[in-house]
């Protein structure tokens, strides 16, 4: 795969098969309940999904999480929801065969306005946490394969943070992803 494509960043737009909805939300005396989505209502998530795995990610404010997802041969689509807090979310097509190849989608996520987002293979994923304990769901179609898991670089978002990217809190293994620009995705999966 050639990325240098991408050399002066990535184009700003929809991804093809990204789908992005409001939760309903009931709000009483006791609080709230919002409901990320249901079998009964296609309108919300109108793709087929069954979770395999369901986790959460809790972040401290200024938290950069990606760019992260797992190919093939165990490639998974994901459903990703605020829980709590706020975040500005990052979908990034890396499908040579997609229209949108290239394109990035920039969502915001606040959890006064519960969203989701489904999340394609073949679609990296990162985010940014705005609040303290901004918590993200993560629910996958199948499970994790640690030598199917990709990533490369927050550098191919840097410029559409409100914080330098090296102002960031990262994890080690994030801080030494290489940028899209020199990523080559090889499975370690031997089937």
């Amino acid at each position: 795969m050639s990325n240098n494509v991408h050399s002066q960043g990535p184009t700003i737009g929809n991804v093809d098969g990204v789908h992005v909805w409001q939760m309903a939300t009931y709000p009483d005396l006791r609080g709230r309940l919002f409901k990320a989505s249901t079998a009964a209502n296609q309108d919300l998530l109108p793709i087929s999904f069954k979770t395999y795995e369901h986790f959460f990610t809790e972040s401290k404010k200024n938290v950069f999480r990606g760019m992260h997802f797992q190919g093939t041969p165990h490639a998974v689509s994901k459903i990703v929801s605020v829980v709590q807090g706020k975040a500005i979310d990052f979908l990034f097509d890396m499908r040579l065969d997609s229209l949108t190849f290239g394109n990035l989608q920039i969502v915001e996520l606040d959890d006064t306005v519960p969203s989701s987002i489904f999340i394609p293979t073949g679609v990296a994923h990162g985010y940014l946490a705005l609040a303290e304990k901004t918590i993200i769901s993560y629910r996958m179609d199948g499970s994790f394969c640690g030598n199917c898991d990709g990533g490369f670089s927050g550098e191919l978002v840097a410029d559409h943070l409100p914080i330098l990217l090296a102002e960031t809190i990262q994890s080690l293994r994030d801080t030494e992803l290489v940028t899209f620009e020199n990523y080559h995705y090889k499975s370690k999966c031997g089937n």
